[in-house]
Order: C-alpha cells, then sequence, then structure tokens
C-alpha cells in the first residue's frame, strides 16, 4: 500500500411520498445530501476492513501465541468453543468488506469506463470468499451481499468445493482482464492502482488456491498452479499485499494485544522453533519484559538465550505444575512476549499475500512435480524475502545477508529434498505469522509444522487439532432453513469437521 487513506461512508437518505403538491417533492430534497457514491470509495473500504485474525484465534490453534487465562477468553489454548472468537471471520466479512466487493460489482459490471476496478475488486472478492471457505466450509455465496440490491435477507450457503471452482474462474478471468491502458484506481490503499502489481496478486492468489487442492486432487492442483506461474506471481517484496498502520489509525491486531500485555505470551513450540535454529528473525518477534504488565514502558531483553515459549497445555492456575516453570515476574510471567518495539507496534503492517509465502508455495510446487524450477532457489528466496519484510514493521530491523546466508546454510535449516515438505512449510508457518488465517490453513493442508497435541483437560475437540470454526449461532435462529442445509452438506458444525480440501 501505497499510503494509508481514512475513508467515511454516508449513507444518503431519499424521500419520496404519494399523491403529493406540485413542488412538495422537490422542497422535501435536502440539497446537501449524498444521492449516489463512487464505487472507487467503497473498494477502498473494502479493502481497510478486510478481516485480519486476532492474536487469540488461529495463532492460537497453530501454537504460535497463547492467552493461558480464562474465563470470557477460554477457547483455543483450551480446545473449548468460544463463539466470540469463531463468529469473528463471519461477522466482520459479510456486513464490511463482501458488502461492499458485491455492491461494486452490481455498479461496475456494465461501466467499460470503471473496467479494472470491476476486476481489482473481483480478485479481492476471491480473497475475503476463500478465507470465508477455510474457515466455515459452506458459506453464502451467490446470494450474499445481496440485502441491499436484491432484497435477499436469508441467503443459501453454497457448496464450498463449488465456491472455490468459481474463484479459480473469477480470479482467472479478472486478472486475465485487468488493462493498464484503463482506469487507475487511485483509491486503492494497496497498491495505488498499480495494474502490473494487481495482476502479479490475482496470479498469486490463483497459486494459493491451486496449492489448497495437493492433498485432495494432485492434478487439479498441478493445473492451477501451472496457470498461475504462466500468468506471472510476485516477484519481490514490492508486489506484498498488506496495509500499513500509523498511531492514528493502528493495527487492530497489535492494538489489541497492548491492551493487557501481562496475559499474552508466544507459545513454546514457536520460541524453540527460531531459537534452536538460529533464526535472526527472534529478536524482532520476541522479548522479555522485567514486569510483562508494563511491557509498553520497559526495554525488551531480546536476548537469544533469554527466550522461552509458555508451554502448551496449561492455563494460568496449572502453569506452575508444567515442566521447568520459570516462575512469576511483576505481573505476569517469565516467559517471552511479542517484541512491543517491532512486531507487536500499532503501527505493524498487516500482510494478506506476500512473495515469501508465494516463494515457498513454489518451491513445493516444484517439489511435487507442478512445475519446473529449482525448488531450493525457491525456498532459500522465500526464507530470504520474509526476514527483509522486518524492515517494514521497523527502520532497523535489518537482517544482513551474512545473517540470512548463515541461517540458510545452517543444516537444520538448509533446503534438502529428503525434508521439503518438513522444510518449506515450517518457514510458511514462521512466515505466516501475523496472518493466522494463513498459518492455519497451510497447516491443515500440509501437515506442518509437526505440532503435537494440545492436551489440556476437557477439551471440547475430539481429533488433534481445531480444523474448523462453528457458524454464528444467530444463523441457526434467523436463517434457520439456510443453516440446516449447510449442516447437512458438510456433516456437522463443531471444530472437528474438516473443510473439503482437508484431506
Amino acid at each position: 500500500m501505497k499510503n494509508y487513506i481514512k475513508i467515511i461512508l454516508c449513507a444518503a437518505c431519499l424521500c419520496s411520498a404519494a399523491g403529493c403538491d406540485k413542488g412538495f417533492k422537490e422542497l422535501n430534497v435536502n440539497p446537501n445530501n449524498t444521492t449516489s457514491l463512487d464505487p472507487m470509495f467503497l473498494f477502498s473500504n473494502a479493502e481497510l476492513l478486510t478481516y485480519s485474525s486476532l492474536m487469540e484465534t488461529e495463532a492460537t490453534v497453530v501454537q504460535q501465541f497463547i492467552d493461558p487465562f480464562g474465563g470470557v477468553t477460554s477457547a483455543f489454548n483450551f480446545n473449548v468453543l468460544n463463539q466470540t472468537y469463531t463468529v469473528m471471520r463471519w461477522n466482520n466479512a459479510y456486513p464490511n468488506s463482501i458488502k461492499f466487493l458485491e455492491h461494486i460489482l452490481s455498479e461496475t459490471r456494465s461501466d467499460a469506463a470503471r473496467a479494472n476496478l470491476y476486476n481489482e475488486a473481483r480478485i479481492w472478492r476471491a480473497y475475503n470468499y476463500m478465507m470465508l471457505v477455510d474457515t466455515y466450509g459452506d458459506v453464502p455465496y451467490t446470494q450474499a451481499g445481496q440485502a441491499y440490491l436484491n432484497s435477499v435477507f436469508l441467503p443459501k450457503y453454497d457448496k464450498q468445493q463449488e465456491i472455490y471452482n468459481d474463484l479459480v474462474k473469477e480470479l482467472t478471468a479478472a486478472t486475465a482482464a485487468l488493462d493498464a491502458a484503463r482506469d487507475v484506481v487511485k483509491g486503492d490503499v494497496f497498491f495505488a492502482g498499480d495494474i502490473s502489481q494487481w495482476k502479479r496478486l490475482g496470479y498469486s492468489l490463483l497459486l494459493r488456491i491451486g496449492m489448497r487442492y495437493s492433498k485432495l486432487d494432485a492434478g487439479k492442483a498441478k493445473t492451477i498452479v501451472q496457470a498461475a506461474v504462466a500468468g506471472g506471481v510476485m516477484q519481490s517484496n514490492a508486489d506484498n499485499c498488506y496495509l500499513k498502520y500509523n498511531n492514528t489509525y493502528p493495527n487492530p491486531v497489535t492494538q489489541q494485544i497492548q491492551q493487557l500485555t501481562n496475559t499474552y505470551y508466544l507459545a513454546e513450540p514457536f520460541i524453540t522453533q527460531l531459537k534452536s535454529t538460529g533464526d535472526p528473525r527472534l529478536k524482532y518477534i520476541s522479548a522479555m519484559y522485567a514486569d510483562p504488565g508494563k511491557a509498553l514502558s520497559l526495554p525488551p531483553d531480546t536476548a537469544s538465550a533469554n527466550q522461552f515459549g509458555l508451554p502448551i497445555g496449561y492455563d494460568s492456575g496449572t502453569l506452575p505444575t508444567a515442566p521447568g516453570f520459570r516462575g512469576v515476574s511483576g505481573s505476569g510471567f517469565k516467559y517471552s512476549q511479542v517484541n512491543y518495539s517491532v512486531f507487536g507496534k500499532v503501527t505493524a503492517p498487516q500482510y494478506f499475500v506476500t512473495y515469501a509465502q508465494t516463494q515457498l508455495l513454489l518451491a513445493e510446487a516444484v517439489f511435487r512435480g507442478y512445475i519446473s524450477g529449482t525448488a531450493s532457489t525457491y525456498y532459500n528466496n522465500g526464507v530470504k524475502a520474509a526476514m527483509d519484510q522486518f524492515a517494514s514493521y521497523d527502520a532497523a530491523a535489518v537482517i544482513s545477508s551474512d545473517a540470512q546466508n548463515a541461517y540458510l546454510n545452517n543444516p537444520v535449516n538448509a533446503y534438502a529434498d529428503a525434508n521439503a515438505l518438513k522444510l518449506i512449510n515450517t518457514q510458511y508457518w514462521i512466515t505466516s505469522f501475523g496472518n493466522g488465517a494463513e498459518a492455519w490453513a497451510n497447516f491443515r493442508r500440509s501437515g506442518f509444522p509437526a505440532l503435537s497435541p494440545n492436551t489440556y483437560p476437557g477439551k471440547q475437540i475430539k481429533g488433534n487439532f481445531v480444523r474448523r470454526y462453528t457458524y454464528p449461532q444467530t444463523e441457526s435462529a434467523i436463517n434457520a432453513d439456510n443453516y440446516r442445509a449447510a449442516v447437512a452438506s458438510i456433516g456437522a458444525d463443531d471444530l472437528d469437521t474438516p473443510v473439503f480440501w482437508d484431506k
């Protein structure tokens, strides 16, 4: 995103009356009211309001983050269902980004002068629906966002396989149709309307969708991946799709964890991975504080030897019984927290699709025989790009080429075909820290990193990990017929039911 745009949408209020005196209608029209709105402004809002997962949700499922305190926050660290968290993506997407994107498409579909806006909206719409399918399975799609447009207040749920099939078609057609000779979408907060970057985003998303099929249908995965690569995916970190923030408009994810710092910690598997492999990103991600409750005002201790992740499977009451318990520190525990001077700043960017992720997917695609190339080159490029991203969090967070090469030359990190899937997808897990939805999706797809199940007693899941989020309770109450049809389609509305590509 080249610059941050704050858009305030104004709702138009239109008055009408039947059988009125001559001039009455004109007299009762406020000349200062807005009666139409440029859909470009809706697009800016659709980008800005795209939901970013909180750290207590997907990042906790994949054991990067922990809130060990129970009560109203009891959820994924305890393997229990908490609708406060499972409904967040649904309740943020449909009234916001989805509604705006569907309205944009209805306004621009037949307007040749807004062709690029139309196709950029199709690409970002695909991203939003992909995240919804990956989270819930069957979701409203063909009838979603149609309450104002077509008076559809109780939308049907489309089958997740069919949604994905249509997303492939939409991304393919929309990305190919983008034309630098046509309209420039100046309100685009990602790329300021740069068509070449939107094309690379579209094809990188197509690559991501293609790789989702790797366990389900290798032939289909190969076809989609080859089409994405032929189209042209991201070429550098300059193509990253992300939002910038500042102190006036803060990052909602880091803002949330800054509110009660003594309750939030990094998880032991995540810290152990970074620490044991000599990862130079560790000091920008993790820190120890003399008093976790005062972390925002204290200097961070970023020495690698002093970083310890909070163990999985414990709460604040049982943590003292954990082997090697490190004790209490001020108002919290002696375990690593987010480094609030770098990754945890309220000005930290929010990444959605990155060059680093794209390179790692290409490395796996080569290994699986989907495309030609050298897997180790893609792997190394992905790791280096992920390290270079930290300079966007703080100007001082620069990882030198020497440090990057030393890390990649370490035998535990160096690419090897014999360990390819583990290496690639563990790096994807690290790279996606802060993008919980993608970290969780790729963990389910690939099975890596090889995490041990959370054995917290009294869990509400039958399997080892949460595979899906449940639908909002409001759906079963208000949209009951369509909700029941969706549950019959997916099998069960619980945390164990996998989405269609999670085989």
